[in-house]
């Protein structure tokens, strides 16, 4: 559940910027997508209030959305409720969600694309020929970037600075260099030069606010900037008699910013937010006053407060029974992980629940975790879990790191991820009801997955995961591999082809068997590519499966007809005397970063007791492929 929340809160970014209430069609039927509309009427919007007077309506520019949503925001449309209908869609306990404002919108693209590309505007940029959502997002970006230029240089100067633009530009395409022409001339080349550096970098600016000193006669405050590039920061200064004073640390200045002596409540940076940044926890001092946030159920991600939310809690423990409690999570930004290495710190959750097992007596644990990003730049991530119940306890400490290029689909024409991973855990089985001999286990697991999909459906899937460790019986290792291959063909058939195997050792401990429900704790023990039977129940230590699909391609949903295979090593008879079994029929199945289905293998050459191979069947799915 917790990874469909967060990517239903990631495409929710581009849902509530849509202004129609419905998709009409185009002038030759077809429905037009929402965003389209949407880019369409606040393009024209800036092209009117820009005073654009060129042609060349068939070149686009990120300038003239941004400007539009600059001076929406300026008179307060859109400030609070920005989009039709998105009030009233959203009840009252779920408040944040109501403020998606263009202002947020920088924030949450930051962080969510924190090691994404798209928020350069770089000169070689051919706006007209990018795909809806990534004009949206560098729209949304222009519009930080044209806020944080009029809030430092002042409403007068930065409106000569867009006549100067419109006036020079030959063509949509050129308003950039114009625009930074303009301000070597009006302002100075370092102020220019400094939000060029802006548009074509990919990165967010970040000012950090170091320490509030306390002198024989004035108070120093230590300012940083972080990032790539840098602009004038607007200080705020707060003493504890409720005054106020602003001060401005000047562009080029270097060393600490020197205040008359006062007694300070609380400084911050940038308190209006006209800096294209995201990240502003560390714009405050001291860091944790007022800064926790409490907030029942969901609420939107969040860079300048520590926020914490209360949710209640269901799952399966590795004996299949349900646990139900409450689970309160708490840190910074938004936590796409496992998917998207995007920004968050401190992640911290706390679960307290029970259930009742076999003697009808409540069975109260917990569970705790935190997580952390080692090295953003470099996409290295860490972990620590813990857990203790009646009779099951353990730890679990980790990395993970991203390799390769990472993306959204709102990012470019595909999702990609490739990461690999390594864990210790230490865990403790003690449930006499199951075995005689507490199961203490020590193991070391390694992992890599990947994830190509498009747009169209075209799709491979790849895992592997390794793991060795000393269980009661000694030495044992595990093996598993997936792969999974699809794609469509011709706009509307689907094929498909899946390859699960895996191998375990004879002394491999009870609760990692491939044999029990909750084999290895990461999932079913049934086969995933094998439509039939629903899981495994011969004691074996090597399986492998294949199954083959096709059908017809119905954008979310395939209706599909499948023919499935595994073969089992079974310790009485070894590989030689195993039959394979087999399964076909048809079923409904949905395939993302995510596997749903409902199967129907109406043949199995090896039917459950007591059944025909020819009967009514079904089987369902869910697995997250994470």
């Amino acid at each position: 559940m917790r990874s469909k929340v967060k990517f239903k809160f990631l495409f929710m970014i581009l849902a509530v910027s849509l202004a129609a209430q419905s998709i009409p069609p185009d002038s030759t039927g077809a429905p037009v997508h929402p965003l389209d509309l949407y880019l369409d009427e606040i393009d024209e919007m800036g092209r009117t209030l820009s005073n654009w007077e060129g042609d060349s309506l068939d070149q686009g520019s990120w300038f003239f959305g941004s400007y539009a949503m600059l001076l929406l925001s300026n008179n307060g449309k859109g400030e609070n409720v920005p989009y039709a209908g998105l009030e009233a869609a959203i009840p009252a306990l779920w408040s944040d969600f109501k403020y998606l404002t263009p202002r947020y919108l920088i924030e949450l693209a930051g962080g969510t694309l924190s090691n994404g590309n798209l928020m350069s505007i770089r000169k070689d940029l051919v706006f007209s020929k990018l795909r809806t959502e990534e004009r949206f997002i560098l729209a949304v970006a222009g519009f930080g970037y044209l806020r944080m230029l009029q809030g430092t240089v002042g409403d007068s100067l930065f409106t000569i600075l867009i006549n100067d633009a419109m006036e020079l530009s030959a063509g949509p395409s050129g308003i950039t260099d114009e625009l930074i022409k303009s301000m070597s001339i009006h302002c100075c080349d370092d102020l220019a030069y400094q939000f060029e550096k802006a548009l074509i970098s990919s990165r967010w600016s970040d000012v950090n606010l170091n320490y509030v000193r306390t002198r024989q006669d004035s108070i120093e405050i230590g300012i940083e900037h972080l990032g790539v590039w840098h602009f004038p920061v607007q200080v705020l200064v707060i003493s504890t008699d409720g005054d106020s004073a602003q001060y401005t640390y000047a562009l080029n200045q270097t060393g600490p910013l020197t205040i008359p002596k006062i007694d300070v409540a609380e400084v911050v940076l940038d308190a209006d937010h006209l800096l294209a940044e995201y990240y502003r926890y560390n714009n405050r001092w001291p860091r944790l006053r007022n800064n926790i946030h409490i907030q029942p159920f969901g609420a939107l991600p969040d860079w300048t407060n520590y926020r914490v939310t209360i949710n209640p809690s269901i799952w399966s423990d590795w004996d299949g029974e349900k646990r139900i409690g409450l689970k309160l999570t708490s840190g910074f930004g938004v936590d796409l992980w496992p998917a998207y290495p995007s920004d968050y710190r401190h992640r911290t959750s706390v679960e307290f629940n029970g259930h009742t097992p076999y003697d009808s007596s409540m069975s109260w644990g917990g569970r705790m975790s935190y997580s952390h990003p080692i090295n953003l730049d470099k996409r290295l991530f860490s972990h620590l879990r813990a857990h203790t119940y009646d009779d099951w306890s353990g730890i679990s400490i980790g990395l993970t790191r991203y390799v390769g290029k990472q993306t959204f689909l709102i990012q470019g024409p595909r999702l990609i991820y490739q990461r690999v991973g390594l864990a210790f855990e230490y865990d403790q089985y003690g449930d006499s009801l199951i075995w005689d001999q507490n199961q203490d286990i020590h193991i070391v697991k390694g992992a890599y997955s990947g994830l190509s999909l498009t747009k169209q459906g075209d799709r491979v899937y790849i895992r592997v995961k390794l793991a060795s460790g000393e269980g009661p019986q000694g030495n044992f290792s595990i093996f598993k591999a997936q792969t999974d291959l699809s794609g469509v063909f011709w706009g509307w058939v689907v094929g498909g082809v899946q390859f699960e195997t895996g191998f375990q050792s004879e002394s491999t401990p009870d609760p990692y068997q491939f044999t029990h429900q909750y084999a290895w704790q990461d999932g079913l023990a049934a086969i995933p590519t094998f439509r039939g039977q629903t899981k495994l129940t011969e004691n074996t230590n090597e399986y492998m499966g294949l199954s083959l699909s096709g059908g017809y391609w119905m954008s979310g949903i395939q209706l599909k007809v499948f023919t499935s295979s595994m073969i089992v090593d079974m310790d009485e008879v070894g590989w030689d005397g195993v039959k394979p079994h087999y399964a076909a029929g048809f079923g409904f199945e949905h395939k993302s970063f995510f596997t749903a289905g409902l199967y129907f293998p109406i043949w199995q050459s090896h039917p459950p007791e007591d059944e025909e191979p020819w009967a009514w069947r079904y089987q369902a799915r869910l697995v997250w492929n994470l």
